[in-house]
C-alpha cells in the first residue's frame, strides 16, 4: 500500500526540482547582463535586432553587439540598429567597459551627464543619431577617452574649456551640430589628439594660434563655421599635419607662406573664404600635396611657378579668385594631375601646350578668362580627358580636328570664344559626351553625323554661329536630350514631325535661322517643354492646337515669322507661361479670352499682326504682368477695358495703331509702375496718363 504513494511523492519531488531549475535557470543572467537588459529598456527597437539579448543565458557575452574579454563586457557596438529612445547610463555600471557604440541610429534626448562615470572607456561613439541638448561638460572627467564622437547630431552651445582635460584623447569628432563660441584654447593640451573634426557648426572668432601646441595633430577640419581672422602662423609648428580644411569660414588677409613649411601636408582646402594677397611661392615646397583648393577668394597676382614643384597632387582649384598673369608652363610637371581648375580668373596669355602632357587629366577648366591663341593640338592626345571647359575667352582658331578620338568626353564647352572652322566628327566617338556648348562662335558648316548620333548627348548647345544645312533626322533619336540650342545660324528647312520623339526636350531654341514650312503637330508631343523659341524664322501656317499640350512651358516665343490663322483657345491650357511672345505675324481673329488663364505671365507681346474684336477685358486678370503687354499695331476696336487698371505691376503698355474708340479709362491712370505708355484713340495721341498722375 505504501509503493503508490512513495511512487506519487517521487513524482512531486522530481516536479518540483524542475520547476526550481527552471526558475534558476531563467534569472540565472549575471549582473553585467542584467545591467544591459536594463539600458535595453530605454530603447525602442522595431526591428528586434535586440532579440538575443535574452535573459535566460548565462552570460551577454553571445548578445549581438557584445564583446568580452575574459567573460567581461568591454564593448558595446549597436551601429546601425534602427534604434531609438534614450541612452540609459545605467550602461557604466559595465565597469569592465572601454568602448561604446550607437552610431548611425535615431537615438534621441540629451547625452547624459552620468555617462562620466564610464571611467574606463576609451572609445564613445554617438555619431549619426538624434541627440539634442548642450555639450556634456561632464564627459571631460572620462579622461581615459581616446576617441570620441558626437557628430551628425543636435548639440548646440559651446565646447567647453575643460575640454583639455582628456589629455588622452587621440580623436575628437564633433562635426555636424550646432555648437557655436569659439574654439576653447585648452585644446591646446590635447597632446594626444591625432584628429580633429569639427566642421558644420557655428563656431566663430579666430582660430587660436594655440592649436598649433597640439603637436600630434594630422587631420585639422574646421571647415563649414564662422571662423573669422586670419590663419595663424604657427600652424606651421604642426610637423605631423596632412590634412587643412578650413573651407567656407570668413577667414581673411594673406595665405602666410608658412603654411609651406608642413611638409607632409596633403590636403589643403581653404576655398570659400575672403582670403586675399598673393599665393605664396613656398607652397611648391608641399611637395606630398595631393589636393590643394583655395578657389572661390579674393587672391590676387600670378600663379607661382613654383607650384610645378608640387609633383604629388592629383588636383588643383584656384578658380573664381582674381587671378593674373599667364598659366605657368611648369604646370606640367604635376604628371599626376587629374583636375584642374583655374576658371573665373584674369589669366592671359596662351594655353600653354605642356598641359598636354598632363597624361591623366580628366578635368581642365580654363573658362571666363582672358586667354588668346589657339587650342593646342596635344589636348586631343589626353586619353582620360573627361570634363574640357574653356567658354568664355579670346581663343580663336580652329578646335583640335581630332579631339574625342582618344578620350571619353562627357562635358566639352568652348563657347563664348572666336573659334572658327568645322565641328570635329569625333567629339562623340565613344558614346560618352553628356554636354556639349560651342555656341556664341564662327563655327561653320554642318553638325557632322557622329554628333547626329550622339546618343548619351542631353545638351546640345550650338547656338549663335553660322553652321547650315537642315535638322538631321538622326537628331530624334536622342532621346536623352534635354536641350537643343540651334538659334542664330543658318539652318533652313522643315521642322519635321519626329521632333515629336524628343519626349525629355525642356528647351528648344531654334530662333533667328532659315526654318520654313509649319510647326508639326507633334510638337504637343514634348510634355517637358519648358522653353520654345522659333522666333526671326520663315514658319507659316497656323499653330496647332496640340501646343496647347506643352503645359509646363514657361516661355513661348513664335515673333517675327509668317504665320496666320486664329490663335487657338488652348494657349490658355499653358498656365506655366511667364512669357508669350507672337508679335510681327499675320494672325487674324480675336485675342482669345482664355489668354486671361495664364495667371503667372510676366510679358505679353502681340503687337504687328491683324487681330480684330475687342480687347478681353480678361486680360484684366493678368496681375503679374509687369513686363510688358504690346497689342499695338492690330485692327483691334471698341473701348479700352476699364479692369486693364489691375495690371498695377506693368512698366511698359502699347496699344496704339488699332481702331479703338472711347476715353482712355481713369484706371490706367493710376498704373504707378508705367515706365512706357503708347495709346492712340482715333489717330491721336493722349497724354491723359501723365495729366491724372500730375
Amino acid at each position: 500500500m505504501t509503493r503508490p504513494w512513495s511512487s506519487v511523492m517521487q513524482k512531486l519531488f522530481h516536479l518540483a526540482l524542475l520547476i526550481l531549475f527552471s526558475v534558476i535557470h531563467v534569472s540565472s543572467v549575471n549582473e553585467e547582463g542584467v545591467s544591459l537588459l536594463e539600458f535595453k529598456r530605454s530603447l525602442s527597437d522595431p526591428n528586434n535586432k535586440l532579440k538575443s539579448w535574452n535573459s535566460s543565458d548565462l552570460t551577454p557575452c553571445n548578445w549581438i553587439g557584445i564583446g568580452c574579454t575574459d567573460f567581461k563586457v568591454t564593448s558595446v557596438k549597436l551601429i546601425g540598429f534602427d534604434l531609438s529612445g534614450t541612452l540609459d547610463p545605467t550602461i557604466c555600471n559595465l565597469t569592465h567597459l572601454t568602448e561604446l557604440n550607437v552610431s548611425k541610429n535615431s537615438i534621441s534626448g540629451p547625452i547624459p551627464k552620468d555617462l562620466a562615470i564610464c571611467h574606463n572607456l576609451e572609445i564613445l561613439d554617438l555619431c549619426t543619431n538624434r541627440f539634442h541638448g548642450e555639450f556634456p561638460t561632464p564627459i571631460s572627467k572620462m579622461i581615459a577617452l581616446r576617441k570620441l564622437y558626437l557628430c551628425e547630431n543636435y548639440i548646440y552651445g559651446e565646447v567647453p574649456e575643460v575640454i583639455g582635460n582628456l589629455t588622452s584623447l587621440e580623436e575628437l569628432v564633433i562635426y555636424s551640430n550646432n555648437l557655436t563660441g569659439s574654439i576653447p584654447v585648452s585644446i591646446s593640451k590635447l597632446k594626444q589628439v591625432r584628429i580633429i573634426r569639427a566642421g558644420r557648426n557655428l563656431f566663430s572668432g579666430p582660430i587660436p594660434s594655440e592649436i598649433s601646441e597640439c603637436e600630434s595633430l594630422e587631420v585639422l577640419g574646421l571647415a563649414q563655421n564662422r571662423l573669422e581672422g586670419s590663419l595663424p602662423r604657427e600652424l606651421q609648428k604642426l610637423k605631423n599635419l596632412t590634412s587643412l580644411i578650413l573651407w567656407q569660414n570668413r577667414l581673411s588677409g594673406e595665405i602666410p607662406p608658412e603654411i609651406g613649411n608642413i611638409s607632409g601636408l596633403e590636403l589643403l582646402a581653404l576655398h570659400q573664404n575672403a582670403l586675399t594677397g598673393s599665393l605664396p611661392k613656398e607652397l611648391g615646397k608641399l611637395t606630398q600635396l595631393k589636393r590643394l583648393y583655395i578657389y572661390t577668394n579674393q587672391l590676387n597676382g600670378t600663379i607661382p611657378e613654383e607650384l610645378g614643384n608640387c609633383t604629388s597632387a592629383v588636383e588643383i582649384d584656384l578658380s573664381e579668385n582674381q587671378l593674373s598673369g599667364i598659366i605657368p608652363r611648369d604646370l606640367h610637371q604635376v604628371s599626376g594631375l587629374r583636375l584642374l581648375h583655374l576658371f573665373e580668373n584674369i589669366l592671359q596669355g596662351s594655353i600653354p601646350r605642356e598641359l598636354g602632357r598632363l597624361k591623366l587629366l580628366q578635368g581642365l577648366d580654363l573658362s571666363i578668362n582672358r586667354l588668346t591663341g589657339t587650342i593646342p593640338l596635344d589636348f586631343q592626345n589626353l586619353t582620360y580627358l573627361e570634363d574640357f571647359q574653356l567658354f568664355d575667352n579670346l581663343l580663336e582658331g580652329a578646335i583640335p580636328p581630332y579631339l574625342g578620338l582618344n578620350s571619353n568626353l562627357s562635358i566639352l564647352d568652348m563657347s563664348a570664344n572666336n573659334l572658327n572652322g568645322s565641328i570635329p566628327p569625333d567629339l562623340c566617338k565613344h558614346q560618352k559626351l553628356l554636354f556639349l556648348s560651342l555656341g556664341s562662335n564662327w563655327l561653320s558648316g554642318n553638325i557632322p553625323y557622329g554628333l547626329k548620333t550622339c546618343k548619351s548627348l542631353i545638351q546640345l548647345m550650338l547656338g549663335d554661329n553660322q553652321l547650315t544645312g537642315s535638322l538631321p533626322v538622326e537628331l530624334y533619336e536622342l532621346h536623352n536630350l534635354s536641350a537643343l540650342e540651334l538659334f542664330k545660324n543658318k539652318f533652313s528647312g522643315l521642322i519635321p514631325s519626329e521632333i515629336g520623339r524628343l519626349g525629355n526636350l525642356e528647351r528648344l531654341l531654334l530662333s533667328d535661322n532659315f526654318f520654313a514650312g509649319y510647326i508639326p503637330r507633334e510638337i504637343g508631343n514634348l510634355a517637358q517643354l519648358v522653353t520654345f523659341n522659333v522666333s526671326s524664322n520663315r514658319l507659316s501656317g497656323s499653330i496647332p492646337h496640340e501646343l496647347g499640350n506643352c503645359t509646363k512651358l514657361q516661355r513661348l516665343d513664335l515673333s517675327r515669322n509668317q504665320f496666320t490663322g486664329y490663335l487657338p483657345d488652348e494657349l490658355g491650357r499653358l498656365v506655366n507661361l511667364e512669357l508669350l511672345k507672337l508679335s510681327d505675324n499675320k494672325f487674324i481673329g480675336a485675342i482669345p479670352s482664355s489668354l486671361g488663364d495664364l495667371a503667372r505671365l510676366t510679358g505679353l507681346q502681340m503687337g504687328g499682326n491683324n487681330f480684330s474684336g475687342s480687347i478681353p477685358a480678361e486680360l484684366g486678370d493678368l496681375t503679374v504682368l509687369q513686363i510688358s503687354l504690346n497689342i499695338s499695331h492690330n485692327k483691334l476696336s471698341g473701348p479700352i477695358p476699364d479692369n486693364l487698371g489691375n495690371l498695377q505691376m506693368l512698366e511698359s503698355l502699347y496699344l496704339n495703331d488699332n481702331q479703338l474708340t472711347g476715353e482712355i479709362p481713369a484706371s490706367i491712370g493710376g498704373l504707378l509702375s508705367l515706365l512706357v505708355h503708347t495709346i492712340v484713340i482715333h489717330r491721336q495721341l493722349h497724354l491723359l496718363l501723365q495729366n491724372q498722375a500730375g
